[in-house]
Parts: C-alpha cells; sequence; structure tokens
C-alpha cells in the first residue's frame, strides 16, 4: 500500500513539471521599447526587425509548389547575413545591400516576395555599399568591386552603368536630387563627393580635395591619400549621404568624426561633431539621414546606437543599446527614413533590419503598419 501511494504521489509530480514545462514563455513586446524612458514623452519607438523572407508574412503556396515540397522539401530560407546598407522607396519596397551577399535584397511587402538584384549578365554585382531608388522607379547601386554605379529599371532590369576604374576608386553612398536631377556618389577612397547627371549619367564635378600629382605623392596606396583634408568642405574617408527637402546635402565625414551640410554645388554651409566617447561626440559614424520635421540622425557603429541631432548639431537624444535582444544593435551602418519617419538601420552583426519609429506629430500613424 506504502509503494502504491509513493507511485501516485511521483506520477502527480510529474504531471505537475510536465503542465508547468508547456507555459510558453512571455515575448518582449515590442511597444515597450521606447526612448526616452517615462515619464518623458517616447520620441522613437521599436517597431520590428526584417531578417529574411519569412518577415514578408505568411505566402500562398501553388499546387505545384506544394507537390514539389512534398517530395523534395522546402527551399533553403533566403535571410540577410551582413546587412551594409538600406533604402525603401515610396511603395515601400526595402532595399539591403549585404556584404556577404554580394548582391542587394528587395523585400517587396505588397507582393510578399524577396528579390536578389546583380546575379548575374550586365548588372551582376560584385560588392554593393549603396543603393537608392528615384521617383521612377529605377534602382541605383554603387558597385566598389566593379568601381561603377549600377542602373536597373523598376522591373529589376538592368539599364545602364557609369563611372568606371577611371572615375571611381570605391564608391559607397548615393543620393539624388530630382529637382536639379543630379546624382551624388561618395567616394570613399578618393575622400570625395561625385556629382552626375541623372539625364545622362555624364560626370560633372567635385567636392572636396582634388590634387592632381597626388599620385606622385603616394603611390602604391590603396586610397588618395593626397585628396584627405579635415578643411570645410573636404573629406577623410566620407561614407554615406542624405539630401533635405532644400537639396542640401549631408555627409558623415568618418575620419573627421563630424558630418558636414553643403549645399547642392558643395558649398559649404555648416559641420558638426568630434572624435569622443561620450554623447554628443563620434567614433565611428557611418549612416545618416533626416526625418520630417529636419532632424539629422548618424548610426555609429563603436557607440552601437543613433544620435539625433538638429541643424546646428545640438545633439536632441541618441538610442539603441548593444546586443542582439529585441531593439538592440552590433555594428550598425547605413540606414534610411522614410516619408512615415520610419528609420530603418543596417544592424551587421545581428544579420537584420532594425525598424523604428520617430513618434512626431506626422508619423504616429504609421506606426502599426507593417513595416
Amino acid at each position: 500500500m506504502k509503494l502504491w501511494k509513493i507511485l501516485i504521489s511521483i506520477f502527480a509530480v510529474l504531471i505537475l513539471f510536465s503542465c508547468a514545462g508547456t507555459k510558453k514563455p512571455q515575448l518582449p513586446n515590442p511597444e515597450d521599447f521606447v526612448w526616452p524612458l517615462p515619464p518623458a514623452e517616447p520620441k522613437i519607438q521599436f517597431v520590428r526587425s526584417i531578417h529574411s523572407e519569412l518577415d514578408l508574412g505568411p505566402r500562398k503556396r501553388t499546387l505545384a509548389q506544394k507537390i514539389f515540397e512534398t517530395f523534395f522539401g522546402r527551399p533553403r530560407l533566403r535571410a540577410l547575413r551582413k546587412p551594409l546598407n538600406v533604402h525603401v522607396d515610396a511603395a515601400g519596397h526595402v532595399y539591403v545591400a549585404d556584404s556577404h551577399w554580394r548582391k542587394v535584397l528587395i523585400f517587396d511587402f505588397p507582393k510578399k516576395e524577396l528579390d536578389i538584384l546583380g546575379k548575374s549578365g550586365r548588372g551582376m554585382l560584385l560588392n554593393p555599399l549603396g543603393v537608392t531608388t528615384d521617383e521612377k522607379g529605377d534602382i541605383y547601386v554603387t558597385d566598389a568591386g566593379g568601381q561603377r554605379v549600377v542602373v536597373y529599371d523598376a522591373l529589376h532590369h538592368f539599364k545602364t552603368a557609369f563611372g568606371g576604374k577611371n572615375v571611381f576608386v570605391r564608391p559607397s553612398g548615393i543620393a539624388i536630387n530630382p529637382a536639379l536631377d543630379l546624382i551624388y556618389v561618395v567616394d570613399t577612397w578618393a575622400h570625395q563627393i561625385k556629382v552626375f547627371s541623372r539625364k545622362n549619367y555624364k560626370f560633372l564635378f567635385t567636392i572636396g580635395r582634388h590634387v592632381k600629382e597626388g599620385k606622385k605623392i603616394a603611390e602604391g596606396s590603396l586610397d588618395q591619400t593626397w585628396n584627405r583634408s579635415d578643411a570645410p568642405g573636404e573629406f577623410d574617408f566620407p561614407t554615406n549621404i542624405a539630401i533635405d527637402k532644400e537639396g542640401n546635402i549631408y555627409i558623415v565625414d568618418t575620419m573627421n568624426f563630424r558630418v558636414q551640410i553643403l549645399d547642392p554645388r558643395g558649398n559649404f554651409i555648416n559641420s558638426f561633431g568630434k572624435i569622443g566617447n561620450v554623447p554628443g561626440t563620434f567614433s565611428r559614424p557611418k549612416g545618416i539621414a533626416l526625418d520630417s520635421e529636419g532632424h539629422i540622425y548618424v548610426s555609429d557603429a563603436a557607440f552601437n546606437n543613433i544620435q539625433i541631432f538638429d541643424k546646428k548639431g545640438e545633439l536632441l537624444l541618441f538610442f539603441g543599446n548593444f546586443g542582439s535582444g529585441l531593439a538592440d544593435l552590433r555594428l550598425p551602418a547605413g540606414m534610411y527614413i522614410d516619408r512615415h519617419d520610419r528609420i530603418y538601420v543596417a544592424d551587421q552583426l545581428n544579420h537584420r533590419i532594425q525598424v523604428y519609429q520617430y513618434l512626431g506629430s506626422k508619423a504616429s500613424a504609421a506606426v502599426g503598419e507593417n513595416h
């Protein structure tokens, strides 16, 4: 009898433990990640992450696909590996230059499809570093490996390419001024911004120091060291670029640890920033973007955060933490802010795009949208 009671007790305990084990762990709520923290009024809110084609949402499969997957299994999941830069067009397509794939991945949320740009042919990409689009839907990709800018149409077909090894050393960031039909390309290793006509893709002028006899000064170096400068309107390893509503350009002057603001012709307006390890300074500034109210956002790969400044260079807020948690960042790089003031950040070592929302007066309605 005693043995029977002991067995019943053990059985009851096992049932209790098994029931406890089936309880699902409570996942963090994205809406809980805001900056600044309460009781201050939140200005930035985490929205979501984009990592793979699963983030596009469930997609209907055809009968043929179902039969194929029954016998051969589902195709390998396509996901980001090391996203370096990001852009979003007016239709909500998210373009990601991935340095591991060496291609541009396009997340088409309306159609729930993932496409890969630059796989073969004349439009094959070797090492894409930057991507943007224009109002016609054309896609512009800076290809450092090919030392060119490759242009595709809205259907992702190769259209043309411009630049070449006689023009670029290492093209990276890119932005378009549609009003003036100008294309600005950051040439990081030339320490310059090179400007082209969007009408015929012809080279127009250079912004930054340009020493013609430089090859005799530093022959054999990878970058054009003779063009490095900390003077206003000149650069030391610039990386990314953004344009405001007036057409002024904002350049991350990485190794000068500053942001420079220039007019459309490259004339100096202002600059801010210095090297440091406290908020308001820079250590490895990489990406830059502007919201609808003109605030300037700068990602810093060493700080693993985003700092927000006004046009005078005064720090307003910073957000993001180092880590692999839901709203964290590890080595952030390029970034973009869409027309809804959603902030997209290339989170390199977490293999994802982190999406945040600026909670300004114009943006609050967009928080609940899909991406």
